[in-house]
């Protein structure tokens, strides 16, 4: 039952951001290969350009490779940051006795140079009530010239309660790889 309403709760929030991050097939997961240890079962994953697999935007490091359910792959194109022409976000979501999702966010040049941000993970016993996510300047909530990392509570019918905004980010071509991932966990 609560994978069933975890599902749902997905579907409702992707159906809701339809318009801002969308699906795509430009990029790819290629290259799966363990790392380290096999009994680890930590993997790595290479993202790459659909039409071109020589070149590789990210490797990912995916711990608990075996409990990983999926991996999703969406664009969110014009996100009015000054020199970057899309963010490439990958979902991947792990389903077990509590459900998680991890969110990869990286800002693309037009030259397909990369700039990743912190990494989110969401972890869910039971219906969400409350997740993180990066709003860009083109999103609703959005502000012009920079990104928020906030918690979106939602109301017992999935839509937005309220926003609380984490940590804005001034863009100014950062590099914000030295940042820890950020967790919310919902029990």
């Amino acid at each position: 039952m609560r994978k069933f309403i975890f599902l749902a709760f997905v579907f409702c929030v992707c159906a809701t951001n339809a318009q801002e991050f969308k699906l795509t097939d430009i990029y790819d997961v290629a290259n799966q290969r363990t790392v380290g240890q096999e009994e680890e079962d930590t993997w790595a994953v290479d993202i790459i350009v659909t039409n071109d697999p020589e070149k590789s935007i990210a490797t990912l490091n995916i711990a608990d490779f075996g409990l990983l359910d999926e991996i999703r792959i969406s664009v969110l194109e014009e996100p009015a940051l000054e020199g970057i022409t899309e963010i490439l976000k990958i979902t991947l979501e792990y389903n077990t006795c509590c459900a998680s999702t991890e969110e990869q966010y990286y800002l693309v040049t037009a030259d397909y140079d990369v700039i990743a941000l912190p990494s989110i993970k969401n972890e869910y016993g039971y219906d969400p009530i409350s997740d993180i996510h990066y709003i860009f300047p083109n999103q609703p909530f959005g502000k012009e010239g920079t990104i928020l990392r906030a918690v979106v509570q939602y109301t017992e019918t999935h839509t937005i309660k309220d926003i609380s905004v984490l940590r804005s980010i001034a863009w100014n071509d950062d590099d914000f790889g030295q940042e820890e991932a950020l967790t919310a966990i919902n029990y």
